[in-house]
């Protein structure tokens, strides 16, 4: 099997647990090199793993023959490290959200497609081996037909969106976004979607992540299977232990027959159901590279789920005007955050280059608020 050289672009939390699973995909990947404007940070890192530390980014572009790279700095610099990558013809595997605005996502594509690199998403909600079940059950028809559905999201909201495009295999037609009074919904919008099913998505800090499919014959609650005549089954996470370590395995619900979904990574030591899902992401661009087969995910998919998102805010900007999908052109939200942006540092985010991000910096209050949540909550 071919080995690919890789590198990790910011060493933070979630780069780490990239990293660990990295070091169980030896057969696929070999870890060469580590990046971060954090200079202590990185050597440390780096001396334990036994890798290269950088901590100027066109400097280990030039310097290491990469493969394929992480993207794990914030999400405002995902478009400028994709662009330095991709003119190196290194291929982008990036953390959540693909980018602040779709404008910015749309300029990762642009420039990954013009210099024939793939760009992956690691959107690790649908690859959870439960989620994968739960994609089956519906698939299979065992709700009957899907009536509705009810999503709070409150740790990016695109995750859950994701999680209910790739349960319902549709797309979103249009939808009406509110900004409710300060408590404990920030943002509330009514959706309708092109298989004509219509549903409800909450940033809901009192649901938390939370997410329902209600079908004629049962519904899907979280994650319990709940049948119309009060029977309810609990998704577990399946494992097994081989030579001494546990590993998943799969995903199953104890009806009769059982309903099970089982994970194409179980020859692989993943500890738990999210190492399966960022293990996923990294088959999947590693196939797409050395197979030419189709990424599982992919910028299209995060950049609707994304999209959505940013459809609700400007509904909700917009006094609850409705909006259609695909939207057409930058939205008053997106406008709102570019320009919110270039208040605080000077340039639009499109202006930003590799030589903005060698510096540790962090998003004012205002700034972060109007990004992850929507709008600014306290003037």
């Amino acid at each position: 099997m071919r080995l690919l050289n890789v590198g990790v672009i910011g060493v933070g939390s979630r780069a780490r647990s990239h990293i660990s699973v990295l070091l169980k995909l030896r057969d696929r990947y070999k870890l060469v090199a580590v990046c971060d404007v954090d200079a202590a940070r990185v050597r440390s890192i780096a001396e334990e793993l036994g890798v290269k530390a950088y901590d100027d980014l066109e400097k280990m572009l030039n310097e290491e023959k990469l493969d394929a790279c992480l993207i794990a700095v914030q999400a405002e610099g995902h478009h400028v490290v994709a662009d330095a990558l991709a003119q190196k013809g290194v291929h982008i595997l990036t953390e959540t959200p693909v980018a602040i605005t779709v404008t910015c996502a749309d300029h990762m594509f642009k420039v990954a497609e013009e210099n024939g690199v793939f760009l992956e998403v690691s959107e690790n909600v649908p690859r959870w081996p439960q989620e994968r079940l739960k994609q089956k059950i519906v698939a299979c028809g065992v709700l009957g037909e899907v009536e509705s559905f009810y999503l709070s999201y409150t740790s990016g909201s695109y995750h859950g969106i994701a999680a209910v495009r790739s349960i319902l295999k549709t797309e979103v037609k249009s939808l009406v976004g509110v900004f409710p009074p300060v408590d404990s919904v920030l943002e509330r919008a009514e959706i309708d979607l092109l298989n004509g099913v219509s549903g409800v998505y909450e940033f809901n800090r009192s649901r938390g992540n939370y997410w329902e499919i209600v079908g004629t014959e049962a519904s899907l609650k979280g994650g319990e299977l709940c049948f119309k005549n009060g029977r309810s089954f609990k998704i577990s996470i399946e494992t097994a232990e081989v030579n001494g370590v546990l590993r998943v395995i799969g995903a199953k619900i104890p009806t009769q027959p059982e309903l099970s979904f089982q994970t194409p990574l179980s020859n692989y030591p993943l500890a738990d159901y999210d190492e399966v899902a960022v293990a996923d992401a990294w088959v999947s661009l590693y196939d797409a590279i050395v197979y030419g087969k189709p990424l599982n995910y992919g910028f299209e998919n995060a950049r609707r789920d994304l999209e959505v998102l940013i459809a609700v805010r400007d509904s909700a900007l917009r006094n609850g005007v409705r909006v259609q999908l695909p939207l057409r052109g930058i939205t008053k939200y997106e406008e709102m955050v570019h320009e919110e942006f270039t208040k605080v540092y000077g340039l639009d985010p499109l202006e930003l280059s590799p030589r903005h991000l060698k510096v540790k910096y962090a998003l004012p209050k205002r700034l972060w608020e109007l990004m992850y949540y929507g709008r600014v909550l306290q003037q």
